[in-house]
């Protein structure tokens, strides 16, 4: 199966090094012919480590090495080639776990390696065993949380980004899935009586909120906060528009730019500035926001 999209292949190379943070940082000493003291002092390197830790770390970096080479792939060949590099770290994360079978760390990163290549049954049976024997890896919650979201099972699932996020208190991952969760399955929430609309909206802006206080600098979590306005009974509307004037300065191309301007005169319409927000409106023309445009000026003129 082909590698997945840059934006899933990031957070698994991030979840990855979490769950192998604990390791120590080693000198591989190759099958280069190295000097007697280099060579020594590789060896004695790896002996400060376990043998399953350093041979997990190689394969960590072999599969990032990996999808970092299909990256950047330009013929069939080249595919093929790293399809082949891939699954000989498939055998070896098996070997390594037929011999070390109650190894949280090896268990976790075949789990998300097994993610990433599309076995999801497989991925959640290794991610499963992990969690009995370790309770306290954030990122497993995370991707049990996530499997159980798109099986339907939203109250296990906001169980399990609640502990997540609970672990991990300073990752902004964990709230921003919280927020898009409560989005996503609303209604049911609702028709269950598990929270009332009002804690729903309170839930909602507060996760995303979070996630963008957490890493400021990241846009995606930025611009997720100043949509969620648009996910809420009765928002703050003032609120709103100073979110998104602050969105401006993080524009990088004009797509954006015009985008952020399209979501402003929404606002603006929202606090009855439609003199404001047809003056918006007027300086957008990018193809791609032209029904969205439309739609909008549809409302001003109901």
């Amino acid at each position: 199966m082909l590698p997945l999209a840059s934006s899933d292949r990031s957070l698994v190379m991030k979840s990855q090094n979490k769950v192998l943070s604990h390791l120590i940082l080693i000198a591989f000493a190759s099958a280069l012919a190295l000097p007697v003291p280099f060579a020594t002092a590789a060896q004695k390197e790896i002996q400060t480590e376990s043998m399953t830790d350093y041979v997990l770390k190689r394969l960590v970096a072999r599969e990032n090495d990996a999808y970092e080479r299909y990256e950047k792939a330009t013929t069939q060949e080249d595919i093929e080639r790293i399809k082949n590099d891939l699954q000989l770290v498939v055998d070896g994360y098996e070997k390594l776990i037929s011999e070390n079978p109650s190894h949280p760390a090896a268990l976790v990163s075949y789990g998300m390696m097994l993610h990433r290549i599309g076995e999801r049954t497989a991925s959640a049976a290794m991610l499963i065993k992990a969690d009995e024997l370790d309770s306290g890896l954030a990122i497993v919650k995370n991707q049990l949380a996530n499997y159980q979201a798109e099986d339907g099972n939203y109250n296990e699932a906001l169980g399990f980004y609640f502990l997540a996020r609970d672990l991990e208190p300073a990752e902004p991952l964990y709230p921003y899935q919280i927020g898009n969760l409560m989005v996503a399955y609303r209604r049911f929430f609702i028709d269950d009586q598990t929270y009332t609309s009002q804690d729903i909206d309170a839930l909602i802006q507060d996760s995303f909120r979070n996630a963008a206080l957490l890493d400021p600098a990241n846009k995606q979590y930025r611009m997720r906060y100043a949509q969620s306005f648009f996910d809420i009974n009765n928002p703050r509307w003032d609120l709103a528009l100073d979110e998104w004037h602050k969105m401006q300065t993080l524009a990088e191309d004009d797509f954006e730019k015009q985008l952020i301007k399209l979501y402003t005169a929404r606002v603006r319409y929202e606090l009855e500035h439609k003199n404001a927000a047809e003056k918006l409106l007027d300086q957008i023309d990018h193809p791609g926001l032209a029904e969205s445009k439309q739609e909008l000026l549809e409302q001003f003129d109901y």
